[in-house]
């Protein structure tokens, strides 16, 4: 029988992997529609979170007015979810629903005029085969949305206003054998085509990651395949963040970096650009992370406003590698420095003000704002950091237990 501890660690482990398919969660979540049922118009937050007792999983749905410090929780008014339940949202609509891994479903909510959620829709997934759920959302218009089934090598077409599935996007060109297939956890939209990365990661059997990167290009008039580029340069990339030029920029992730100080990814920790207006990788541009900032291992991308990013370092003097790691040894170490580059100049630097941490940090974008998550050892609660805040970064609400979702509704 595994440890109490062992049996945790399994379950967050596939919560970030769930949420965000390695370490750390990408999220943009605007502020939502107007007031509920002509009620209460300021602004209203979800704050997800999962307690842990023996192997029992607990989820729950708080509704919060602000996201300051000294915002309290009461836990007796949350809405209740048995099992790791997944929280989604389309920033600027007001829209949001409920993933239950149970029984594979999205349950659509409405916030009442006293701010209570109230059921709506339910939709199921399982007859598009899909076996487990992940956060991540494609939001293309009020009526569709699209929904990337790894596992599946499939897009899922979603209405959201209706609550109906469409139609499913098949993608066998993103297969690999032995690899899971993770579709990025964000998108970039290019004049009626979006686009998403495919990055390859064996973690069931050798612990590995394939050394090159897919460009998944859809048009979204007719749901179908323009094509898939593969780059070959750069490996491990889950994560784009977009840049106040409009170029968007890939960064391998940090277990991608441990992999590659494993020797089980044969290319080091990179960045690839699809400059504005552009639908491919630039193909005169790769970054080598460990030139910019002088480390070996390094990734984790975070937006960090303007023409930014948040990178982790890992901090090899006070860290351990050991040739038979798992790559989660690494990225689970409190060793990971925070650092913050500058594409336009191609710097980076440490940001002192936040203290060194595991790599394994959620992260979610609500407007203008980015947080970052401090757990504590035990997952008894979660302090959301504002990294993003005037001055430096500062600490935000705390929630009880592990903190997985966060979303502005209204």
């Amino acid at each position: 029988m595994k440890s109490m501890t062992n049996v945790k660690r399994i379950a967050i482990l596939a919560a970030l992997l769930t949420v965000s398919g390695v370490p750390a969660c990408g999220k943009d979540d605007s502020s939502g529609g107007g007031g509920p049922d002509g009620g209460d118009t300021g602004p209203a937050y979800l704050v997800g979170t999962r307690v842990w007792n023996d192997t029992v999983t607990t989820s729950y749905v708080h509704v919060v007015p602000s996201l300051d410090e000294a915002t309290t929780i009461d836990p007796s008014k949350a809405l209740e979810i048995g099992g790791s339940a997944t929280l989604y949202s389309i920033p600027g609509l007001g829209w949001f629903a409920v993933g239950n891994a149970e029984d594979v479903t999205f349950t659509r909510y409405t916030l009442s005029s006293d701010r209570k959620l109230v059921k709506q829709e339910k939709i199921s997934l399982q007859p598009q085969g899909v076996q487990k759920l992940w956060d991540t959302l494609y939001v293309i218009s009020p009526t569709k949305i699209y929904y990337p089934d790894p596992e599946g090598q499939q897009i899922i077409v979603i209405n959201p206003t209706a609550m109906t599935v469409e139609r499913t996007i098949k993608l066998p060109q993103t297969a690999r054998n032995g690899y899971l297939s993770v579709y990025g956890y964000g998108s970039t939209m290019r004049d009626g085509k979006i686009l998403f990365t495919v990055g390859w990661f064996d973690w069931q059997q050798g612990d590995k990651v394939l050394g090159e990167t897919g460009l998944v290009v859809l048009d979204t008039a007719t749901d179908t395949v323009s094509r898939v580029d593969v780059d070959n340069r750069c490996g491990g990339i889950t994560t784009p963040v977009v840049m106040d030029s409009g170029d968007t920029y890939f960064t391998s992730s940090a277990l991608a970096a441990s992999a590659h100080k494993l020797g089980r990814l044969s290319t080091a920790p990179c960045a690839l650009r699809i400059k504005a207006g552009a639908d491919a990788f630039d193909p005169s541009y790769v970054a080598n992370l460990s030139d910019v900032t002088s480390a070996p291992i390094v990734g984790e991308p975070i937006p960090a406003g303007g023409n930014s990013m948040f990178l982790r370092v890992f901090d090899e003097s006070a860290g351990t590698v050991r040739a038979d790691d798992q790559t989660w040894k690494l990225t689970g170490q409190p060793v990971w420095q925070w650092w913050r580059w500058d594409v336009t100049t191609a710097k980076a630097v440490r940001i002192n003000e936040l203290p060194s941490g595991t790599a394994d940090v959620l992260w979610f974008k609500v407007g203008d704002q980015v947080f970052g998550t401090e757990s504590k050892s035990d997952n008894s609660s979660t302090t959301l950091i504002d990294l993003t805040a005037a001055g430096g970064p500062k600490r935000s609400l705390t929630a009880p237990g592990f903190l997985y979702g966060l979303a502005r509704v209204q």
